[in-house]
């Protein structure tokens, strides 16, 4: 049937009013024709004709099929239910599905259904096959008949389901190609899973296999073995678990969603209990949703692995860990995600009810790309102490910022927060304070914080009890309490201890006036100095003590110059060192000296470079290059806050020299050393004791670095080049003499004449060289033989010290 887009509702209605009073059983025209084509199949089932399958014609589109079933009554037609996301009605193919839910012996068909797609009539049905333990089910399972007549007809499988169970044994897999649509990212979509479970073991896994439209191929592998592998009472594993991606992407959990991450919390709890469905949990893996993305994607060059366990501690802590590593061609992530949950009594035992609940998630990654490791610890808000009403709280983190981060050498460990009058950096982590929180009724809370944090510039402690009572007829508050903050460059602390009580009644006309009694202490240094204040009834009493607050006077260089390495200024060989250096090096230096920057380099003249760091920032780069200076960077004065000195000047002189034949050095001409390369760095330094801070010297901590000081440098040989004008050579200088003819193959039995060569120890060669009385010998001898050496030294001292071997060498001995 063809319906032109005139055929409205109204007339489809009229026409099926009057197919209805025919006796043929001819089908209904379904309202949804408007405009479309569709195709009616006529079909008995056994001697029973049944009502036709319905479905629309539509020509080039893809998109994943209706599975719901429509069941006629016997009477009317079977169609197709369409899509309602929002496309056109028209470019939506159906599938026509019937009813069926009959068995033959041990074949269940459960339904039928047609549709047409790509130029074929499909005929399609979702069947099972029941053999005693064993079920094998087929869904989508069907023959495309090409409407042209001259191809053969293809099939097709949507997905297949096993189970066989018979006790001790159950097993179950699937696996599903999942239809794609035409806004989708993939073309070919394959998911699959498998359990095996006995009394003693269980063991499960998930699979996903996608196409991208692009023609990229991504496959990831989880698996689950739960079993009780035994070990001593203190830690027992119950379970492993391993993960594999390829060309797959894995997205980090933060803190707050390490307890739900489904690689950690797995499949199935370890071999106890019934698992969750497998493909569940294959959803919750590459599906997203609309506030966050799905944690296993495509993507092209990347590889993670995962590997975790499932332990008991005592039998009474139960802890899941899953260590995983990414590797991509842009960067690297390692990481290690953990938890661990404790109740009292263990809820195994079915005993009474329970006094304590712990529940602790613990992530640790680091990412190459922004070169930081962030470990975080977090308290889940289910957890209490003596009572559910009395909750746990707090968390803790460290971040550790490497070279290539955007804050290099910074750090922060914080647990529970940081001091009321610190400001952290915006790149700080933020986390819950570690404590109690307890409310037992309406009117009567408690309310216990603490926190630590150390930075690269203070470290701070302190904790603070809010008891209050809220009643009819009566308030009252008790509140405990301390906060301390270090300094140090220059050294400053800053203390406070209080404790107050306060309290109201009601009266025949109202509230009373809050009364409180409590006390204050306020000390810091140096100089040594503080101040009590002390409440009774309303009534506040100072008590000062000691100098007043100020800040510490500016330090002297000495004392600053404590705060520095030892050694300030290093130099080190980053490429081009000679594959004999580290023989070298072995040989000339004593025993427990590692340290490239004390030693001799042996470089190649190609490619060669070398780095200078200074502990000291610099505000300019001076190299001395052919006699000239070089000025690199430049426009960032030095200061240096617990001096209280601003707007330094500060050059960092590099010269390069050669080293004359005789002792000293000299600068180099331009033959030998042109175009040197000079590369500056500026690492942040921290403000700590490179920034300004305020008019009184107090350090400010908008940002605890200062950039664009000079910190050092790279410097380079210049690349190799031709000259520029090549000089000529005479043919003859290129002559050469052919040697004498020898008789070849060497006899292998015949006996060896003349000197022989015997390894030597090349310290002992060493020696030899450095002896003058030796080198005189040697020098005679060469004499005696006919080889007059103009200018032969003596002495071999320098070359002795230098020479390196890569293997040891031969000594002629006289026959």
């Amino acid at each position: 049937m063809i319906a032109s887009p005139a055929l409205t509702a109204e007339l489809v209605q009229s026409l099926n009013d009057r197919v209805s009073h025919l006796d043929d059983g001819r089908p209904v025209f379904p309202e949804e024709a408007r405009g479309h084509a569709l195709v009616a199949l006529d079909y008995a089932w056994g001697d029973e004709q049944r009502a036709p399958l319905v479905f629309r014609l539509v020509r080039g589109k893809s998109a994943e099929e209706s599975k719901e079933p429509a069941v006629g009554d016997g009477a009317s037609p079977v169609f197709a239910a369409f899509a309602s996301d929002g496309t056109d009605a028209a470019a939506v193919p159906a599938v026509a599905w019937a009813g069926l839910d009959r068995s033959v012996g041990s074949l269940h068909l459960r339904r039928l259904g047609a549709t047409y797609r790509d130029g074929k009539i499909w005929v399609l049905c979702d069947a099972g096959l029941h053999a005693g333990p064993l079920d094998i089910e087929v869904d989508g399972l069907g023959l495309g008949m090409p409407l042209d007549g001259g191809s053969a007809p293809v099939g097709r499988l949507d997905g297949l389901s096993l189970t066989f169970d018979k006790p001790p044994l159950a097993m179950s897999g699937a696996f599903v190609n999942r239809p794609v649509t035409d806004t989708s990212p993939y073309r070919i979509l394959i998911e699959g899973s498998a359990l095996v479970r006995t009394p003693a073991a269980g063991f499960t896994a998930i699979g996903a296999y996608q196409v991208l439209r692009d023609g990229t191929q991504s496959l990831f592998l989880y698996a689950e073995l739960g079993a009780k592998f035994g070990g001593p009472p203190a830690f027992r594993i119950t379970g492993l678990k391993a993960g594999f991606g390829y060309n797959s992407s894995l997205r980090v959990p933060t803190i707050d969603q390490v307890a739900d991450f489904p690689l950690l919390r797995g499949i199935g709890d370890a071999g106890d209990g019934a698992p969750l469905r497998p493909l569940e949990m294959l959803a919750k893996l590459t599906e997203g949703s609309d506030t966050a993305p799905a944690w296993v994607t495509p993507r092209d060059g990347s590889t993670w692995l995962a590997f975790g366990l499932n332990a008991e501690v005592f039998g009474t802590v139960h802890c899941k860990a899953l260590a995983f590593a990414e590797f991509g061609a842009d960067d690297l992530v390692v990481g290690l995600l953990g938890s661990a949950k404790a109740r009292f009594p263990d809820p195994k035992k079915k005993s009474a009810k329970p006094y304590a609940d712990v529940d602790l998630a613990i992530s640790a990654v680091y990412r190459r790309s922004a070169d930081m490791l962030a470990v975080d610890a977090r308290l889940s808000p289910d957890s209490f102490l003596l009572d559910p009403s009395v909750h746990l709280t707090g968390g803790a983190a460290l971040r550790l910022w490497f070279g290539g981060s955007d804050h290099p050498g910074d750090f922060v460990f914080t647990v529970g927060g940081y001091h009321p009058r610190y400001t952290p950096p915006a790149h700080y982590p933020r986390v819950d304070p570690v404590g109690v929180d307890w409310a037992p009724d309406s009117s009567v809370t408690l309310k216990g914080t603490s926190y630590f944090a150390l930075t690269p510039s203070a470290v701070m402690a302190g904790g603070r009890l809010d008891l209050r009572y809220d009643g009819s007829w009566a308030k009252a508050r008790v509140d405990v309490g301390f906060d301390a903050l270090v300094e140090w460059a220059p050294f400053h602390y800053e203390i406070d201890v209080w404790a107050d009580i306060t309290a109201q009644v009601w009266l025949a006309f109202g509230w009373s006036g809050e009364k409180s009694l409590g006390a204050r202490l306020s000390v810091w240094g140096p100089p040594f100095g503080g101040t009590a204040h002390v409440k009774v009834l309303g009534i506040d009493i100072p008590i000062d003590f000691g100098e007043s607050r100020a800040r510490p006077a500016p330090i002297g260089w000495e004392q600053f110059r404590t705060l520095l390495p030892q050694q300030p200024l290093t130099l080190a060989p980053v490429d081009g060192l000679h594959p004999d250096h580290a023989a070298a090096a072995r040989q000339s230096e004593p025993a427990g000296s590692d340290s490239d920057a004390s030693r001799t380099w042996h470089t190649t003249c190609d490619g060669f470079a070398f780095t200078v760091s200074s502990a000291v920032p610099a505000s300019v780069l001076k190299v001395k290059v052919n006699g000239e200076d070089r000025t690199e960077g430049g426009g960032t004065r030095v200061n240096i806050r617990p001096m209280r000195k601003t707007g330094l000047e500060v050059p960092l002189l590099v010269t390069v020299e050669k080293e004359r034949p005789g002792g000293g050095e000299n600068p180099p001409t331009a033959e030998v050393q042109p175009d040197w390369g000079v590369t500056v760095h500026r690492t942040p330094q921290p403000a700590a004791l490179w920034g300004t801070g305020s008019a009184d010297g107090a350090l400010t901590t908008e940002d605890p670095f200062v950039r664009g000081l000079v910190s050092g440098a790279r410097i380079s040989v210049p690349a190799p080049r031709l000259p520029e004008d090549p000089e000529s050579s005479a043919r003859g200088r290129l002559g050469h003499s052919p040697p004498r003819e020898g008789t070849l193959p060497l006899d292998p039995a015949a006996a060896a004449t003349g000197a022989r060569g015997e390894a030597s120890d090349s310290k002992a060669l060493k020696d030899d060289m450095a002896d003058p009385a030796k080198r005189q010998d040697a020098i005679a001898a060469l004499a005696a033989a006919g080889y007059l050496l103009e200018g032969a030294g003596p002495e071999l001292n320098r070359y002795a010290d230098e020479a390196a071997f890569s293997s040891l060498p031969l000594r002629l001995t006289r026959p």
